[in-house]
């Protein structure tokens, strides 16, 4: 096709050059592409910017459906039309105006573009090296490029297909005059692919990352962790309803969990100045005081006396005044009592008591605190649930009870019983992952079956990019009308209708 061969080109030329403008390429005055994929200082620093990239779009809300996402799945709620937080949080649920006159096009037509950029530019960065290039002293970095170029493809690819119907999976070998639109699974498959290279680079070769790469200085064994868990996180949060979800490879999963990360995953936050580069807007935005709330349906999981929706007469109408009532103590640690809501017009079921507060220190702190990006309890609840799906109960029951559910909250130990531990994962998951990675609420309650209805299971290609492709804009969710397959494109049976 070649409108996608074009546009693969643009979007090389954007990220080329606005990466080594960035990163300050030495010895390379008024870069041009061609000069920086030929050049060891090139390669080099187009490599370093390539987490970065991936950070500012997957944690920056103006160019993410994040905070969509975040509302989609009733575990956050606002009364703001920003980011298209209001009208894709409707009840009951209207579809996505995919169109490119739509005000918020831009936080799915900007993903898209990122993420993109982020895989031609790791192409770029293997074509050098397979080209002969040696970087560093004796090629002595040659490894660790490589290795960071398929970590790139690796995210680039696999979060494209987390969010999108279909994509374009590419890597370094790929012809774009020929290259087709395929579902999202293909992408995952490379992704997942990619990411394995990276790991076997990162098993068998030891450095240290230069600390501006990702503010802290990971070493080899570091990123392979960390790439383990993102494979886990790929193979789970793909899934887009429980006949999928059940169809996973556990085994793998827990394979992958188990080289997976130790600690929790966090980057050093560069404050709020002009130059910041690595600020989370997402964290910021939806937990905010007088902004984010959290929603009725998790403060019910919390307190299930409170209701999972606001009711018509009010506060009034709460028990105790929408205060929770519960054993779990980070009710006192992580949320704060809130019970004052605005914009009625906008549909009071938006309404809430609480707010979400685990982020206030890093608020205080000017965004100079860490970053989380993937706690170590995730990869934990990840394991836990694939030795559930093996039928391994007493050892999924050990990981739960010897986690957060004991460390934070102070609950009692579940049973051997697999139902009772798959419930204490699905709240371990909901009270501990918020806003850590982009969509992880919205993908757990896709793959679980309980978007609420009309929720889309997943955003179509943006409509500039097909408008540039040559191709009809299609959508996906809402009641009625609602666009998509049910069960595939569209949620139904969820855990709540407006209807």
């Amino acid at each position: 096709m070649r409108n996608i061969y074009t546009y693969f080109i643009l979007i090389l030329l954007m990220t080329s050059l606005g990466a080594c403008t960035k990163l300050d390429v030495k010895n390379i005055n008024n870069p041009d592409t061609e000069h920086v994929v030929s050049s060891p200082e090139g390669l080099k620093a187009l490599a370093g910017g390539l987490f970065n990239q991936w950070f500012q779009t997957e944690q920056h809300n103006l160019n993410s459906p994040g905070p969509s996402m975040w509302v989609m799945a009733d575990w956050g709620t606002v009364t703001f039309a920003n980011y298209g937080c209001v009208d894709l949080s409707a009840e009951p649920r209207i579809f996505l105006n995919n169109t490119p006159s739509y005000r918020y096009h831009r936080n799915i037509r900007n993903y898209w573009r990122n993420m993109y950029g982020i895989i031609t530019s790791a192409n770029d960065v293997l074509k050098g090296i397979n080209s002969g290039i040696q970087i560093g002293t004796n090629g002595e970095d040659t490894e660790m490029v490589k290795g960071m170029a398929y970590f790139a493809q690796g995210l680039g690819n696999g979060y494209i297909g987390l969010v999108f119907d279909k994509g374009y999976p590419s890597d370094e070998t790929t012809d774009y005059e020929t290259l087709e639109a395929s579902p999202y699974n293909q992408s995952i498959d490379m992704a997942i692919a990619q990411l394995e290279k990276a790991i076997d680079i990162f098993d068998n070769n030891s450095f240290t990352l230069p600390s501006e790469w990702m503010t802290r200085p990971f070493t080899n064994q570091d990123l392979s962790k960390i790439a383990h868990t993102f494979i886990a996180r790929l193979m789970v949060y793909s899934a887009r309803n429980t006949d999928q979800t059940d169809a996973i490879d556990w085994g793998t999963v827990l394979t992958h969990t188990q080289a997976g990360i130790t600690e929790d995953f966090a980057i050093d936050g560069d404050g709020n100045g002009s130059n910041r580069q690595w600020m989370s807007w997402l964290k910021f935005y939806m937990a905010r005081p007088s902004w984010g709330k959290v929603d009725m349906r998790v403060v019910h999981m919390l307190d299930p006396n409170q209701p999972a929706n606001w009711p018509d007469a009010g506060l009034a109408a709460l028990p105790n005044n929408g205060i929770i009532v519960s054993s779990d103590d980070r009710v006192a640690t992580d949320f704060q009592y809130d019970s004052a809501n605005n914009r009625p017009e906008r549909g009071m079921y938006r309404w809430s008591t609480y707010r979400y507060a685990r982020f206030d220190s890093y608020f205080q702190a000017n965004f100079s605190a860490p970053v989380i990006l993937m706690r170590k309890c995730e990869n934990d609840l990840l394991k836990a649930e694939a030795l559930v799906h093996l039928n391994r109960f007493p050892e999924a029951a050990t990981v739960v009870n010897n986690g957060t559910r004991h460390t934070r909250g102070h609950l009692p130990d579940v049973s051997n019983n697999g139902i009772e531990i798959m419930n204490a994962i699905i709240y371990e998951r909901t009270i501990e992952l918020p806003l850590t990675g982009m969509g992880i609420e919205y993908f757990d309650m896709r793959r679980l079956g309980k978007l609420q209805d009309g929720s889309l299971l997943h955003f179509p290609i943006p409509a500039q990019q097909l408008e540039i492709m040559g191709l009809p804009f299609y959508t996906f969710g809402g009641v009625d009308p609602q666009y998509g397959v049910p069960n595939e494109d569209v949620s139904i049976n969820g855990w709540y209708s407006a209807n």
